[in-house]
């Protein structure tokens, strides 16, 4: 209803107020109803077996019937008229009587069914704006109802998972991938569990980062893929080192970036050189025990080893000076995850290690693995994770794998910044026609900022063609997301009233139209319409696809607990050492090419670091100097068999 103004008179009700549409739903109702009874009336005025007919037309009962009325209505009217309808409606059994009145019952009750068909679109509250482009927001019941109709064509071409209860989604909406925002305590795993049940009752491909072992303890098919545990299979490092190319892309994993990148790509040279070394001499007979061991050696024996297997990393060592000692302190440090795994999965025999490109080429015994994070191991995670992803993305991206809109392979991502930076870019553009599906998590995009960057961030949301948005509060993640859910154009109606004469009176109404952009949600709007629901039975999240927003409730779901989350391997046991189970660097004579740590001047304390180079040279290796000394014999550097591989034996 609008207000009263000043003067009196009755303004108009804004048009972004909500409201019912009684009167039009009366008229409608009305109009509708009264051409639905007629011919539903006249339909039934036939005989029926089980319902006698009144003797005379529909035409005759109906003028009687009017006249009877009038009559009553007004003396008057139609006196002899109505009586002589009394006394044939007198005269008419008392089964012709009923079957009229059914007839008649019958009528009214079909001219009312337009009335509840006009319910839901008149009487639910809507604003008066008129929608020119862009999306619309659907609440409630509705939602559900809505996002159902628009893919049902979609769903019945390539049927797929729920992506809520009693909502199906289309295949072709999961392979554009799922990105689930919102604050903690939002309901982000509540949508999750339910969708990695049915994708693990399924037996599909499955790969699943899982930072807070919730999905390691509910489910014991998928096998556990986790340095820390003792139950879990070991990545088959060599199997996935075909050639220069794919150890480039290891090496590039393992060694960070440096604030001085001369480090940390030399580093990856001396690596790299490393592991084509072990494929020249074992194939893929070898493991991170055997890369640990080489990473270990002295500046000698890892000359000899560039020399004769990555002659690009030579001078990386040719000579022992500060800086090559520089170089293998960084390898060594750089390295130390090399050092973990290897006392972790140095062991584990071959029936127990996943190789990711036969993986992902779907060639695995163990086509769900579920690789568990370790906040408390941060380093190891981050590393670990991203060269396997790294595996995974590459093969994706490249011409080894078909395109197959019939493939399934699920990357699940639970706390996706956890995980280090990814290289999920490739998943995201490419894994569309190969069957890829992501579903990543995050609480805030400013968290996935610090990782990827800005700009990365963007695209990811971008690529998303689904985002599912919890509870968040207002900020400037807030901010982004609703600039993200886009706007609607509308058109607004504007009445001016022109007020004149004694009476204060309006004299007249000017209507006119503007048009505005209003966006989808306001930020302070994630934070109050999302999140638990006022039964405390589930969540609400808002769904975005296609342009358009639908809150969908997801009611709690709890998975049972099937083993423990965690069993602790046990070379972290404090009665094993981890120390011991990994390779000593002092004892396999790699220390030996450079002085302790404290010994050593700062860099540019030195105008001529060459003259240091007596202090890094291995004890048994005369340096070489600037040129004036004779070469060194090729030959002399390179061991006549492939025992140079292995780390001297401890003094």
């Amino acid at each position: 209803m609008g207000a009263r103004n000043g003067f009196g008179s009755k303004a108009p009700a804004a048009p972004s107020l909500k409201r019912s549409d009684w009167s039009g739903w009366a008229s409608a109702s009305a109009a509708a109803g009264a051409v639905v009874g007629s011919l539903a009336l006249w339909a039934s005025w036939s005989a029926l077996p089980w319902l006698p007919l009144p003797p005379g037309s529909l035409g005759a009962h109906a003028g009687c019937l009017a006249k009877i009325a009038a009559h009553d209505f007004a003396a008057e009217f139609f006196p002899a008229g109505a009586k002589a309808c009394a006394r044939a409606w007198g005269s008419l059994s008392t089964g012709e009587k009923a079957g009229a009145a059914a007839r008649l019952v019958a009528s009214t009750v079909a001219a009312c069914a337009p009335a509840v068909v006009f319910a839901k679109e008149r009487l639910v509250p809507r604003d008066r704006l008129i929608d020119v482009r862009g999306g619309s927001r659907h609440e409630g019941p509705e939602a559900a109802t809505k996002l159902k109709k628009k893919f049902a064509a979609n769903c019945r071409a390539r049927p797929d998972h729920n992506i809520a209860p009693g909502v199906p989604y289309p295949g072709d909406l999961w392979t554009r991938h799922v990105l689930l925002i919102g604050g903690s305590g939002a309901g982000k795993s509540t949508v999750m569990r339910p969708l990695a049940t049915k994708i693990i009752d399924s037996h599909e491909q499955m790969l699943m980062f899982d930072p807070k072992g919730e999905f390691s303890a509910a489910f014991d098919g998928p096998a556990i893929l986790a340095p820390w545990d003792s139950r879990s299979l070991a990545w088959d490092v060599a199997a996935d080192m075909r050639n220069i190319l794919d150890i480039r892309r290891f090496a590039t994993a393992m060694i960070r970036d440096s604030s001085d990148p001369m480090w940390s790509n030399a580093a990856r040279q001396l690596l790299v050189g490393i592991v084509a070394c072990l494929q020249a001499t074992k194939g893929r007979d070898w493991g991170w025990r055997e890369l640990a061991d080489l990473v270990a050696l002295p500046q000698t024996a890892l000359l000899a080893i560039m020399r004769e297997h990555h002659p690009e990393a030579v001078r990386s060592v040719e000579r022992a000076t500060v800086t090559t000692a520089g170089i293998l302190i960084n390898l060594s440090a750089f390295c130390s995850p090399i050092f973990d795994l290897a006392a972790a999965w140095g062991e584990t025999p071959k029936d127990r290690r996943v190789g990711f490109v036969d993986w992902t080429l779907g060639l695995s015994s163990h086509p769900q693995l579920i690789i568990q994070g370790h906040g408390a191991y941060s380093d190891l995670t981050k590393t670990y994770v991203e060269a396997i992803v790294g595996t995974f993305a590459a093969t994706i991206n490249s011409i080894e794998i078909d395109d197959d809109p019939e493939r399934k392979i699920w990357f699940f991502a639970d706390e996706f910044p956890q995980a280090g930076k990814l290289p999920v870019r490739a998943l995201f553009e490419v894994g569309r026609s190969r069957g890829v599906r992501c579903v990543v998590v995050c609480q805030d995009l400013a968290q996935l900022e610090d990782i990827y960057g800005e700009k990365m961030v963007r695209a990811i949301v971008a690529m998303s063609g689904t985002l599912v948005v919890g509870q968040t509060m207002p900020g400037e993640t807030a901010d982004k997301l609703c600039k993200a859910l886009g706007s609607r154009e509308v058109e607004r109606p504007n009445v001016s009233v022109s007020i004149g004469g004694s009476n204060g009176r309006a004299d007249g109404h000017t209507l006119s139209y503007m048009r505005d952009d209003i966006q989808l949600y306001k930020p302070a709007e994630l934070a109050s319409r999302l999140g638990l629901t006022d039964d405390h039975r589930g969540v609400r999240l808002a769904l975005f696809t296609h342009g358009d927003a639908y809150e969908l409730v997801w009611p709690h779901f709890t998975m049972p607990k099937r083993r423990p989350a965690h069993s602790p391997a046990a070379w972290l046991s404090p009665q094993t050492g981890a120390f011991d189970a990994q390779v000593r660097p002092a004892e396999s004579g790699a220390v030996a090419a450079s002085p302790p740590a404290d010994s050593v001047p700062a860099p540019d304390e030195f105008a001529n670091l060459d003259a240091l180079a007596g202090l890094f040279a291995d004890p048994g290796v005369a340096a070489v100097d600037d040129g004036k000394s004779p070469p060194a014999d090729p030959a002399a550097c390179i061991p006549s068999s492939p025992t140079h591989v292995r780390p001297n034996p401890p003094r």
